[in-house]
């Protein structure tokens, strides 16, 4: 998800899991209830898989980060025009707003990409829990 890609193993795993799920026949109301309860939980993971691609690909649109970028550059250049008597100062000031406006800007890049960067989220909740369920014995 980091390239924006799905992975074509992790949907023929799910895949597998529906078609494994349907096998199963219902032989009386108990059998039909937890079968209809195991196919609302698969499709709970679905529905999450696909919130996440959508995730990584990244949510804010064109026109917002034109308007992010241009709204910088003109506000930092909005900045020369209070030319003051010392240059040094003036100098820091567009430069400390030049700052501050980045920092704004690539938390809203970082925002965007939750599965890429520095900042990510990552997969080791997951392959712990699935560590979790091989570790735990099968009950025959």
């Amino acid at each position: 998800m980091a390239n924006g890609k799905q992975s074509r193993a992790t949907t023929e795993a799910l895949n597998e899991v529906y078609h494994a799920t349907l096998k199963f026949h219902s032989f009386g109301g108990d059998e039909g209830l937890i079968l209809a309860e195991i196919l609302r939980q698969i499709d709970r993971i679905s529905e999450a898989r696909r919130e996440r691609l959508v995730m990584s690909d990244g949510i804010v649109p064109t026109i917002i980060w034109l308007v992010l970028f241009g709204g910088a550059f003109l506000t930092v250049g909005f900045t020369l025009f209070f030319a003051t008597e010392n240059l040094r100062a003036q100098v820091l000031m567009t430069g400390a707003l030049s700052v501050l406006i980045f920092a704004g800007l690539l938390t809203v890049v970082a925002i965007d990409h939750p599965f890429a960067g520095t900042v990510t989220v990552g997969s080791e909740p997951l392959m712990s829990v699935v560590n979790d369920f091989a570790d735990t014995p099968a009950k025959q």
